[in-house]
């Protein structure tokens, strides 16, 4: 056990050694965390300090001060790297800078030179309704800073923008005429897409704020239908769905209310009013079980107003 413990020692000894001195050019404080731990491995190294300090160095104290310095290791060559890494991208960074200085100069030098051709097939494309290629062809040399060349380009764009503008104009209005007008938020998109390309029109601008009210109406009268259920539905109870105003004047008329049982009810919603139906079981006056059906005319507060019918 012994001999394999001391061939261990020189073994790692050994490579952290060599691995130390290695890693000195890239990160001279990794390489001394690494030669460090060899010396704290080393038989010949940790003799040497007994020799001249007559103190042993623990065993565990040893292994803890090795992890420790392997982990400085690791530590100082992840800083090497990135600074390794931001090296290189600063010279990256600064190659492509100077590759696009040199194509911005040899862009200038190539327009001075051939000026007159340049400007040529420029017009010559402007005037043939090719704005694309004229914008092609006259952004590469803007970087000469030539006025003229400068307004040829400005009108091709402008140009293209002109075109490009007119034929979304036209595909939005056919869209238009397919979309039914109830299709409110459709309709308003569509008019929005339209007045932000023409800022001025008066017909977009009334468009737009026609089915944004028309929006804005839908969306009240959402809630209002909303409140309104829910008011209508208050009337009615939760777990068998009888309606509690009339059910109280119901078991008012009957001979025996504690013999009131509720089977169905069922509305039908008039508007201004319900009609509300009710059919149960109930003793009569002779005492027999029969079954019965109200129907009564109900507020929207669920007040009875009148009743229709009785069977």
């Amino acid at each position: 056990m012994k001999y394999l413990y001391l061939t261990l020692n020189w073994v790692f000894g050994v490579l952290f050694l060599l691995a130390g001195v290695l890693s000195l050019v890239e990160s001279p404080l990794a390489g001394l965390s690494l030669i460090a731990a060899a010396a704290l491995l080393l038989p010949p190294v940790r003799n040497f300090v007994y020799s001249k300090t007559n103190k042993d160095f623990p065993v565990k104290a040893r292994a803890i001060s090795i992890f420790i310095l392997f982990m400085a290791f690791g530590f100082f060559v992840g800083q090497a790297q990135e600074r390794k890494e931001q090296e290189l991208a600063a010279q990256q960074a600064q190659e492509k800078a100077e590759k696009a200085a040199q194509l911005r100069q040899d862009n200038i030098d190539y327009f001075n030179a051939n000026r007159e051709q340049i400007m040529s097939r420029v017009k010559s494309a402007i005037t043939g309704k090719d704005y694309q290629a004229a914008i092609s062809q006259s952004n590469k040399y803007l970087v000469s800073g030539d006025k003229e060349l400068g307004q040829l380009n400005t009108q091709a764009k402008n140009e293209l923008s002109a075109i490009q503008k007119a034929k979304k104009t036209e595909k939005l209005l056919a869209e238009l005429k397919s979309v039914p007008t109830e299709k409110f938020e459709k309709n308003r998109g569509l008019y929005q897409q339209l007045l932000n390309m023409h800022p001025d029109s008066e017909l977009y601008k009334n468009k737009v704020a026609f089915y944004v009210g028309k929006i804005k109406e839908e969306k009240q009268k959402k809630i209002a239908a909303e409140a309104r259920k829910k008011k209508i539905e208050s009337q009615f109870s939760a777990w068998d769905g009888s309606h509690r105003n009339l059910e109280r004047v119901i078991k008012e008329s009957m001979n025996d209310p504690d013999s009131y049982e509720h089977v169905k009810t069922v509305y039908w919603d008039r508007g201004d009013y319900l009609i509300v139906k009710t059919t149960f079981r109930g003793k009569n006056a002779f005492g027999g079980v029969v079954k019965n059906s109200v129907t009564a005319k109900v507020s929207l507060d669920g007040q009875v107003l009148q009743i229709l019918s009785q069977n």
